[in-house]
């Protein structure tokens, strides 16, 4: 316990029990000991409990703190963790967050002793498990909590949090291995609405004559002028349209590889559509806009022909996101790029998506034709049968076009 702090559990509906729901509340007494030759001893198991939010004035300085509803592992909104306002009490309090990745493993084994809060989650054939939530302990009143995305320093002053967190992230900070892109998958929990953060493999950025390989003629010149555009157009949205197994996923991983440093990819599953029209979401992005102002913030749709299509009942409400999220005054403050793949074709679509100044751009991804098939299936030492043309996964299946397939997985998780 830190000097010069003692904390009273109340005496209300029986001994002092951290798990029990009847426990109303602790007091945090300020024992410095001016105070204690003014008051005299701390408050016996006699003294009268205060319910929750009761504060009087008395000659004694006091805090109080629900232990029951406290968060004993990670912090929540504006609500540090139960170490951290036991050390605090009613004293000065600056936190300063910062999101990212960790090597928490060796954060732990090297400050065993500050370790006072962790939890991690083991999985199947995973001894070592994952890092869910720790918290640390540097000094009397200096803390960092980190989980799977975020740090936070806790201190008695604004810039010693600050310097809390940069030396923290400054030894520990994760350094991947690959030189592939990243992307933020958005997902809704009981909290709200999160993101992960998920790190693609370097095979994914094409170099200049594999991406030759892998697309038909002229698509390089498109991707260098598309590039041009996302980096200098404020919002907009864009459509890849192709049938399935064209490469359209595969673009997106090599797009993030291309723009890692100046852009921040966001990627929203197709079962998850419906967090567009959570009241949630503006706010959501919001703070996103505000933690990432030095990148540009694009979102990826996958699969959204149901989102695009003509406005109906089933679909409004996901329609009108994305059309005030890319265009208007919405569009305007949050500056989004929106990238949506549809395997239907554009004429199938609402035309307000299409309207001059929305659309940024719509790209078909053809079929290769046989010659350029072959090229590529001999650079990965595959020989394809005759067909008229081919797609990208039909030649990486080394298959024909003509016939049953065996279908790749298409998306995200799998090469297409």
């Amino acid at each position: 316990m830190p000097h010069g702090v003692d904390i009273t559990a109340t005496k209300h509906w029986g001994q002092f029990n951290p798990w029990n729901p009847n426990i109303a509340s602790c007091r945090i007494m300020d024992m410095s000991p001016e105070i204690q030759n003014h008051i005299g001893s701390p408050p016996s198991e006699n003294s009268e409990c205060l319910s929750p939010g009761d504060v009087r004035s008395q000659t004694q300085t006091g805090f109080l703190c629900d232990l029951a509803k406290g968060n004993a592992f990670y912090p929540g909104i504006n609500e540090p963790p139960v170490p951290v306002m036991a050390a605090f009490g009613p004293n000065r309090l600056h936190q300063c967050r910062l999101e990212g990745l960790w090597d928490f493993d060796r954060a732990a084994a090297e400050n065993r002793q500050c370790v006072v809060r962790s939890y991690r989650n083991l999985k199947r054939n995973d001894l070592g498990g994952r890092w869910e939530d720790v918290v640390f302990q540097f000094g009397e009143r200096a803390f960092v909590c980190g989980d799977s995305r975020r740090i936070i320093g806790y201190a008695t002053s604004y810039e010693e949090a600050e310097k809390i967190v940069r030396e923290f992230n400054s030894s520990y900070r994760h350094v991947s291995s690959t030189t592939g892109g990243s992307f933020q998958l958005i997902r809704k929990n009981r909290y709200g609405i999160e993101c992960e953060n998920v790190v693609l493999e370097a095979g994914t950025v094409l170099g200049e004559e594999s991406f030759s390989l892998h697309y038909p003629e002229g698509t390089d010149g498109w991707h260098k002028s598309f590039v041009e555009k996302l980096s200098n157009r404020k919002h907009g949205l864009s459509i890849l349209e192709g049938k399935p197994g064209t490469g359209k996923t595969s673009y997106l991983r090599h797009l993030m590889g291309s723009l890692n440093e100046t852009h921040r990819f966001y990627f929203i599953a197709p079962s998850n559509l419906g967090i567009l029209s959570e009241p949630d979401f503006i706010g959501f992005w919001g703070k996103e806009r505000l933690l990432y102002a030095d990148y540009k913030l694009a979102v990826i749709l996958e699969d959204a022909d149901t989102a695009l299509m003509t406005r109906a009942t089933d679909n409004n409400a996901q329609a009108s996101a994305i059309l005030n999220l890319s265009d208007g005054m919405l569009a305007d403050f949050l500056r989004l790029q929106i990238i949506c793949t549809i395997n239907c074709r554009a004429d199938e679509i609402d035309q307000a998506f299409l309207r001059p100044g929305r659309l940024l751009c719509h790209r078909i991804f053809e079929r290769l034709d046989p010659s350029q098939a072959a090229r590529l299936a001999a650079s990965m030492g595959i020989e394809l049968p005759h067909a008229r043309d081919y797609s990208l996964a039909e030649v990486f299946a080394g298959n024909s076009g003509d016939g049953v397939l065996a279908r790749p997985h298409i998306g995200f998780g799998g090469k297409n």
